[in-house]
């Protein structure tokens, strides 16, 4: 059940069902996730209130998408960067520079999460 927590500038904000969309897709093909596990929060700034590097490292960056993936530990390093990478490709189907976008996982244990779960009584989500 990861959750995407995305902080850009309100200027994309005609477009978060897309990018959520897209956000999902790359998760689905990069984790093998359920189609139906979306749970994202987008976050929009004023201009100026982000700040990044345009050239670091190595890159041509004119705008910021910052996409962080909070995710139960146990996905393995090809499956994150496999789902980081299909997250900028379904971006860049929408016409965001790759350049623009900057994803990182970050991980926490089964216990760090709670979503009531029918199926298991006493709710939790059943990752214990």
């Amino acid at each position: 059940m990861p959750h995407a927590r995305i902080d850009l500038d309100k200027v994309h904000a005609p477009r978060l069902a897309e990018y959520s969309r897209a956000i999902l897709d790359g998760m689905v093909r990069g984790f093998g996730m359920p189609e139906d596990d979306l749970f994202q929060s987008f976050r929009m700034h004023e201009p100026g209130e982000l700040f990044y590097s345009a050239t670091f490292p190595n890159q041509q960056r004119d705008d910021i998408i910052f996409v962080e993936l909070v995710a139960q530990a146990g996905y393995t390093d090809e499956q994150k960067q496999a789902a980081m990478g299909a997250i900028a490709s379904e971006l860049a189907a929408l016409g965001v520079k790759p350049d623009n976008v900057l994803c990182v996982t970050l991980e926490v244990h089964g216990a760090a999460w709670y979503a009531p779960d029918t199926r298991h009584p006493g709710g939790g989500t059943g990752n214990d």
